[in-house]
């Protein structure tokens, strides 16, 4: 039986300062597809866009690892407008693909400015002048505002890859029994330091058996939007709980579920990014986490829930903060039945000899989300038995 899988895809936020200016150039997506199939769809948004885009063309082919391709591209008929707030798919295109083989798609924009993305880096996305879609070799243009991003990073001691706008998902036509498995997050699975040595896992466990799709966005609240008070309006996207049934219910071919929300809620009251009123109710928190577990399990999607990390070190870090990721994660594991499995992340990457402290050698520069060495850590954690049933 053949059934459309997603092969990659991301969660739409408003791009905020890192958006793409209006102007004519194409837009290569280069990813490494986990699944066979034997045709591509592709779907692109322009979810939090201001103004309309104008597109003139779509492509797909395979490709090596820098985006260069290596076989003939075929063309996806699609809308020659993209709406602002609208999203909109290809018609369905032939191609094979092998589990492993590297995949990339084209589109080129005739106008029009980019301000619907994500900044995710289980991908490449080149941007080159004009129509480029079917050329061989790609010319990846460096934006200023990518050096003032890595400029800014490097000084907030934070690492953030360059913004993927556009592209929503990519899905192949698959006769292997395939399905996907959806990480639904915050940043600390949206900055992937986890999520891709969990993905390389799983491709080596089951090989063209699951594509990993990390619908994350970094400071995502449970309970809340993006707070009034911080300056990068929709950057934090909206709630989870108002997000889930778009990111993740719409997709048949989701079979299972990491979900990884909370520490936003947490941390931001009181910040830069939230007001000091609001503070969550842990009680109505963790309702809401165990809310969206059921909304999944009755979609007959399996759950992993985690905890939360400690975050004392972070510069928004505090006692009463951390006392809050205490109860958290004593209601979570109070009811760990809520989920199919629980994956203990704040007992993983808790440092034994620093109550209520994340290990050092687990954090990167900000001290809160975790480097490669924390991220392996949490990655090698994840029962993989968990995705045997």
């Amino acid at each position: 039986m053949q059934q459309w899988v997603q092969t990659w895809g991301q969660s739409h936020t408003a791009l905020s300062a890192f958006s793409f200016a209006d102007g004519c150039r194409t837009l290569r997506l280069v990813l490494r597809s986990n699944i066979s199939g034997t045709a591509i769809r592709v779907k692109l948004s322009n979810e939090h866009g201001r103004a309309a885009v104008v597109l003139g063309g779509v492509s797909a082919a395979p490709c090596d690892e820098e985006g260069v391709l290596t076989g003939d591209s075929i063309d996806l008929d699609a809308p020659a407008f993209l709406p602002p707030g609208e999203t909109a798919a290809t018609e369905a295109g032939a191609i094979r693909v092998q589990a492993g083989d590297y995949l990339c798609v084209s589109v080129c924009v005739n106008g029009g400015p980019l301000q619907s993305g994500n900044l995710l880096n289980n991908a490449r996305c080149l941007m080159m002048h004009g129509d480029r879609r079917h050329s061989i070799f790609p010319d990846d243009l460096t934006r200023f505002k990518d050096s003032v991003q890595w400029l800014a990073c490097g000084l907030l001691r934070m690492k953030l890859p360059r913004p993927i706008p556009l592209f929503d998902t990519v899905e192949l036509l698959n006769g292997d029994g395939a399905s996907s498995i959806v990480v639904f997050g915050d940043s600390l699975s949206q900055q992937g330091f986890w999520v891709n040595p969990f993905e390389d896992r799983i491709r080596e466990a089951f090989p063209g058996r699951f594509s990993v799709i990390n619908r994350s966005i970094g400071g995502n609240r449970v309970l809340r939007d993006t707070s009034p008070v911080f300056p990068l309006k929709g950057f934090y996207g909206v709630r989870s709980l108002n997000r889930l049934g778009r990111d993740v219910l719409q997709y048949p071919d989701i079979t299972h579920a990491v979900l990884e929300v909370g520490v936003n809620d947490v941390l931001q009251f009181g910040s830069v990014s939230g007001r000091s009123s609001e503070k969550p109710d842990i009680d109505i928190l963790t309702q809401g986490i165990f809310s969206m577990a059921a909304d999944m399990r009755a979609r007959g999607i399996r759950v992993m829930g985690t905890t939360l990390p400690y975050l004392i070190d972070h510069i928004d870090g505090t006692k009463e903060k951390s006392d809050l990721v205490d109860q958290v994660n004593e209601a979570l594991r109070t009811r760990a039945d809520a989920f199919d499995a629980l994956l203990d992340l704040g007992a993983v990457t808790a440092d034994p000899d620093r109550p209520q402290h994340a290990k050092r050698a687990f954090l990167g520069g900000d001290k809160l989300h975790f480097n490669e060495a924390g991220g392996h850590a949490v990655a090698d954690a994840v029962d993989l038995d968990f995705f045997r049933i």
